[in-house]
């Protein structure tokens, strides 16, 4: 396979991810807006408020594979920025498991009701009044 077309995969995948992951960043600050405004529905769990904290380690690793780095001090700045967003992704790991768990406990206090879901991988759908379930 020779390079250019290698290069040309790279960016096609690199561009798709980009893609799926600003979708999937703007799903999770949906949902986060949406629990601070207590809208009447809307969905969240411990996956969508984890990705507001994943989302931007993946795009600088995008950026890594699209620009490749050639310079030994860039590539030791890359150590610092990569160091800074696995930090970032632990402590939103460790942030996301509870801030979850509140938000469920939080909501059900306030008079929310969970939907129940055909498949567990789902969001969890709060609703104020159960017949806005179907």
């Amino acid at each position: 396979m020779s390079g250019r077309r290698l290069m040309g995969i790279i960016y096609l995948v690199s561009g798709i991810l980009f893609v799926i992951f600003s979708i999937e960043l703007y799903l999770s600050i949906e949902s986060y807006i949406n629990y601070f405004l207590l809208v009447e529905k809307f969905q969240f769990s411990f996956k969508t408020s984890i990705f507001l904290f994943t989302v931007p380690a993946v795009f600088y690793l995008i950026y890594l594979l699209v620009f490749p780095s050639s310079k030994k001090r860039t590539i030791e700045k890359s150590k610092k920025l990569m160091m800074f967003f696995l930090m970032l992704f632990l402590f939103g790991y460790i942030f996301s498991f509870f801030f979850s768990n509140y938000v469920e406990k939080d909501l059900l206090s306030k008079g929310y009701f969970i939907c129940e879901t055909d498949d567990f991988t789902e969001s969890n759908l709060y609703v104020k009044s159960f017949m806005m379930c179907n």
